[in-house]
């Protein structure tokens, strides 16, 4: 009797057969680190705030958001559980991953969900629940958990992806931060510092979180000053946006 998940892994190619061994889809070229919480410039209300698992999932679309989001406890929440199936689990952080879990970590990553603009379709996304500050710390729990599924994740995708393949949203989505999500494109508004400077739409997750990773034994390549849009965005003052300007004469 096939289970709902091995049928998936057949029909995307990520695995031989249901008692065969998982393997990550081969469209999977890069695995992004996201946070839930961040500056929110436009609802200085909402600035480095964050839902719970349910209450964020139930505000995006179908298609939209992350493979899994990783709450403090440490447990893993995937975008849409098979049906019948929990809402959430939790690794055993203490070994590597059992062909249960490796075929079911597969079968969560194989669909495409929107999380990273204009590269959807050759990546994963996993968001950890987080203020998105600089300063807060992650839980261990958390930490061990994310360390866990990426070290699973690296594993299933049979060499073809390393540590080097591991990025933050920030990294790869550089777009000033626009007066309305909407707009993006030059001619609209965007928002600047007090000098100026347009301040990035995406400056997560903080560098803390690659420093927590390192210390479980995943030392992801970062470059030099990575959070300094990020402490840009902290210095606003609290219940306050920045000022807008705009159009950008070119891509900040």
């Amino acid at each position: 009797m096939w289970t709902a998940a091995a049928l998936l892994l057949v029909a995307t190619g990520s695995a031989v057969d249901a008692d065969g061994p998982a393997r990550l889809a081969p469209r999977v070229r890069r695995i992004v680190l996201h946070v839930l919480g961040g500056p929110s410039y436009d609802r200085p209300e909402r600035r480095f705030r964050f839902f719970d698992p349910p209450q964020t999932q139930s505000r995006w679309k179908p298609r939209f958001g992350t493979h899994w989001i990783v709450w403090t406890d440490g447990s893993l929440w995937p975008r849409h559980p098979p049906p019948g199936g929990p809402r959430w689990w939790t690794p055993d952080t203490t070994r590597p991953a059992a062909a249960a879990d490796r075929r079911r970590v597969a079968a969560e990553a194989a669909p495409v969900y929107s999380h990273l603009y204009n590269g959807n379709s050759d990546s994963l996304g996993i968001e950890l629940a987080h203020s998105g500050r600089s300063e807060d710390p992650f839980p261990a729990a958390q930490v061990r958990s994310v360390a866990w599924l990426l070290r699973t994740l690296l594993d299933l995708s049979g060499g073809r992806l390393t540590v080097a393949d591991v990025y933050g949203h920030k990294d790869l989505d550089r777009r000033p931060a626009y007066m309305r999500a909407a707009c993006e494109r030059p001619g609209c508004a965007y928002f600047v510092d007090e000098q100026g400077r347009p301040l990035r739409r995406r400056v997560d997750p903080p560098e803390s979180l690659f420093t927590a990773l390192a210390r479980e034994g995943l030392a992801i390549p970062r470059p030099k000053d990575a959070d300094a849009d990020l402490r840009r965005a902290e210095a606003i003052a609290p219940g306050e946006r920045p000022r807008a300007t705009g159009p950008p004469t070119s891509s900040p």
